[in-house]
C-alpha cells in the first residue's frame, strides 16, 4: 500500500464522509477505451465510463466539471457514481 493510499485512507477515515461526493474535472478521457482521469484538487482519480449513467456518455469530455464518489479500486482509489454537472 502507497503512502497517498494511506493519506487518502486517513482523510476519509477522519472526515466521516466516507460516502460524500467530491466536486472535480475530467482531465482525459479516452472515448473508444471508455475510461479516463479526474482531477480534484491535487488528487487524480482513475475512472471508467461504467461508473456514469448511460445517457451523460455523450457529454464525457475533457474539462467538464463532475461530482463523483471515491472508492477503492484494484490499483487504488477510483472514480464512481460519477454526475455530470
Amino acid at each position: 500500500m502507497s503512502i497517498k493510499n494511506i493519506i487518502q485512507k486517513l482523510k476519509s477515515f477522519f472526515s466521516g464522509s466516507s460516502n460524500a461526493k467530491i466536486t472535480g474535472t475530467i482531465k482525459f478521457f479516452d472515448r473508444k477505451k471508455r475510461f479516463g482521469f479526474i482531477v480534484a484538487g491535487k488528487d487524480e482519480y482513475f475512472f471508467h465510463a461504467a461508473a456514469t449513467n448511460p445517457s451523460d456518455f455523450k457529454l464525457l469530455q475533457d474539462g467538464v466539471a463532475v461530482k463523483f464518489k471515491v472508492i477503492q479500486g484494484k490499483k487504488g482509489p477510483q472514480a464512481d457514481d460519477i454526475e455530470i454537472l
